[in-house]
């Protein structure tokens, strides 16, 4: 796992070099990376640069040299002050303590709390589910809590952003009057993006309906280097297309074990990630590869998406004998194994396991999703 990123702002530079003594010479050393400064224009001007990541520990006036209305909700920092008294609008502790008390305080402060789903003033709430290797279940976990959500009230869209799209898993009505649904709104959106303007027909003019989910979709485009062409741009245009149409009470993003563009901007612009894990090495060690990469390189990001992902072990027999790959990580659901699922010769066997819907469910209710219904489990 990668240090935790700490900047410490005290004017004691004594202090300073204590704390510093004391990490580099006790366990602390591989956990902890400390940037400390002792003049308070110097922290400002690095402060200011936008370089650092992690917490931001620091006294009283280095807080309120660099604080704002911005930084305060977007930074994680904590004031440190005597005795640990509430001095600013935010957490306070203790400067003086036992050394290894404080850096547990603070490396505990650096852990991402994770987040409720919450649809609120009629919002569409986005959920992608994401893996750090292929195989995991996305596009099944997918397709049922598409189902589930849909069954319970709510109008749901299920969008695939995969390479090699899972859609064939669905039915559909072929005929349609005019061409493949995503690429002429992919097309539509760069149209009016030059006019500045939004396509003035709702997602569903564009979609077709899948009856297995009970909810709307696109057909893969027909030419795949539509999708693998997709810019940031571009996908970000749709994405708040259809969460701006407000046709949707829900948007459930199925991606791909990569970091191409489209997946990049998918869990930037997603409410929800639910991280898929499988019970062995080739997950576990990717799933860390991943995570540490995204920390060293994505400080920003990896802090966002920490904070809104839930860890869900997929193919779950009941004990699980890996490590978790993250020091910090703690699992927020499991999916049940269905072994009628290893050689799959009709997809509507993919719909009818009871104890894979009672999972699912469960995951659904475990985000807030306001469910309105109380058998929405079909067996």
């Amino acid at each position: 796992m990668a240090p935790v990123q700490i900047v410490l702002g005290v004017e004691d530079s004594q202090y300073i070099e204590l704390l510093l003594r004391y990490v580099r010479d006790s366990e602390y050393g591989s956990k902890v990376r400390i940037r400390a400064f002792s003049n308070i224009a110097t922290f400002r001007t690095y402060m200011n640069s936008g370089e650092h990541s992690g917490l931001v520990a620091a006294e009283d006036s280095f807080l309120k040299s660099w604080l704002d209305s911005e930084n305060i909700q977007k930074h994680r920092w904590v004031c440190l002050n005597e005795y640990g008294e509430k001095t600013l609008e935010g957490p306070s502790i203790a400067k003086y303590q036992p050394l290894q008390s404080l850096l547990e305080q603070l490396c505990a402060m650096t852990k991402p709390a994770s987040k409720d789903v919450i649809r609120r003033d009629n919002r569409t709430v986005v959920t992608m589910v994401h893996s750090a290797v292929p195989g995991s279940g996305k596009s099944i976990t997918a397709i049922n809590m598409v189902k589930q959500l849909s069954m319970s009230g709510h109008h749901v869209f299920y969008l695939n952003l995969e390479s090699a799209s899972s859609t064939w898993l669905l039915h559909w009505d072929q005929q349609r009057e005019q061409g493949n649904g995503l690429s002429r709104l992919l097309y539509d959106l760069q149209a009016f993006a030059e006019k500045k303007e939004m396509p003035t027909h709702l997602p569903s003019s564009y979609a077709v309906y899948a009856e297995e989910m009970k909810a709307d979709t696109f057909e893969p485009p027909e030419n795949l280097n539509e999708l693998l062409r997709m810019t940031k741009e571009e996908t970000q245009m749709l994405i708040r297309y259809l969460v701006n149409s407000g046709e949707y009470d829900h948007i459930v993003i199925d991606g791909e074990s990569s970091w191409h563009d489209r997946i990049q901007v998918a869990l930037q612009e997603s409410d929800r990630v639910l991280w898929l894990l499988t019970d062995d090495l080739p997950c576990m060690n990717k799933t860390a590869i991943w995570m540490s990469y995204w920390e060293n390189h994505y400080a920003s990001l990896y802090q966002e998406l920490r904070a809104k992902t839930s860890f869900i072990m997929n193919k779950f027999n009941g004990s699980i004998v890996n490590v978790l790959p993250v020091e910090d990580m703690q699992l927020e659901g499991t999916l049940a194994y269905v072994p009628s699922w290893k050689q799959v010769t009709n997809s509507e066997l993919l719909w009818c396991s009871p104890i894979f819907q009672r999972d699912i469910l469960k995951l659904c209710q475990s985000g807030t999703y306001d469910l309105r219904s109380t058998n929405g489990v079909e067996m």
